[in-house]
């Protein structure tokens, strides 16, 4: 017993746990591809447990995808050979394509630091415009258009339009989706609708807020109505075309009182499709497993069909995994998966 005990110990990793090998969509029980149109993932961590990495996931998977289904380098390098050539017969990538991410966190250099380690260099998503940034961090942050728009009520107002007579209580809450909105813009100066021949389920527009209630509070919407603002934030932001959410939460921070009714997170549960909780294990701590994920699919929007089973089969509405975090990337293992949701 003793010998065999020390040849365990003695053997890799990777032929330890050979388990742990699978892919993190797969694991998890999501669609493959990227964000869901209209979708909202919610990702909720706690102290003993970051869930900094699947929000680093999503965030890679939606700069990756591209709405007419081509891979997001080609678009850009088409993007360049158009403009290098003089000629509009390409359309630039923002027109088909933008990620918005809020960082309240974390700098945005800590994601492309995270997203090179997962495969994603995020310099050309930069230069290009693919991805934009509104920092809430490390600067006094200060919405674009703080001095213009501010009487409309239409559906681009979102915020407002979403809260009648909390214009003055949400203005913060405003500011940050007036910035949103006019990064997800850029040049184009319009989120209007657009389609194309090769039309996907992706979302076109994403935004990836890294801690939803820190960016509330950071640009200066009080603890009072942070409830009603996490809802009309997330609202007003499904409310533009082609656009979709992912958000991460700390359960530390928000307590019991903020998970039941009434408190903003289970405003933001009440919102999103999908909420994915990663924790720490509770039996304590293991060297070769960092924690665990538990996902809850709320619509089915962002489940994951497997094609090895019929169409008609309806997909998981739960599932369970392990993962461990490596230098050579994320280690997952399902541990189960229940339930079902109705079509």
């Amino acid at each position: 017993l003793i010998r065999l005990a020390a040849s365990f110990i003695a053997t890799p990793w990777a032929r330890r746990a050979p388990a742990f090998r699978m892919d993190i969509d797969e694991a998890l029980e999501i669609r493959g591809g990227g964000i869901p149109r209209g979708g909202a993932v919610l990702v909720t961590d706690e102290v003993d447990a970051s869930g900094a990495w699947l929000v680093a996931h999503l965030l890679r998977r939606a700069l990756v995808s591209a709405a007419a289904g081509s891979d997001a380098d080609a678009d850009v390098e088409s993007f360049r050979r158009a403009d290098g050539a003089g000629t509009a017969s390409v359309s630039p990538p923002s027109q088909a394509r933008r990620v918005c991410l809020v960082t309240a966190e974390q700098p945005a250099a800590h994601y492309t630091k995270t997203l090179a380690k997962l495969g994603r260099d995020t310099r050309g998503d930069l230069s290009s415009g693919a991805l934009v940034v509104v920092d809430v961090l490390s600067r006094p942050f200060r919405a674009w258009g703080d001095h213009d728009d501010t009487t409309s009520t239409s559906a681009r107002d979102g915020v407002s339009a979403c809260a009648p007579g909390m214009h003055q209580s949400l203005a913060a809450a405003r500011a940050l989706f007036t910035s949103i909105r006019r990064a997800l813009e850029g040049d184009q100066g319009s989120t209007a609708e657009t389609t194309t021949e090769t039309e996907t389920h992706d979302a076109r527009r994403v935004v990836v807020i890294d801690d939803l209630a820190s960016a509330l509070l950071s640009v200066g919407v009080g603890g009072g109505v942070l409830t009603l603002a996490v809802d009309a934030l997330l609202r007003s932001l499904l409310s533009i075309p082609d656009c979709a959410v992912v958000f991460g939460a700390h359960l530390d921070c928000a307590g019991e009182r903020e998970s039941s009714t009434g408190g903003w997170l289970a405003s933001a549960v009440g919102v999103s499709d999908c909420r994915m909780d990663v924790a720490s294990l509770k039996t304590g701590v293991a060297e070769d497993v960092h924690g665990r994920v538990r996902v809850t699919h709320r619509t089915g929007a962002f489940a994951r069909c497997s094609l090895n089973t019929s169409p008609n089969t309806p997909p998981k509405r739960y599932a369970v995994a392990k993962y461990r975090l490596a230098e050579t990337g994320i280690h997952m293992m399902r541990e189960r998966s229940a339930g079902t949701i109705k079509k």
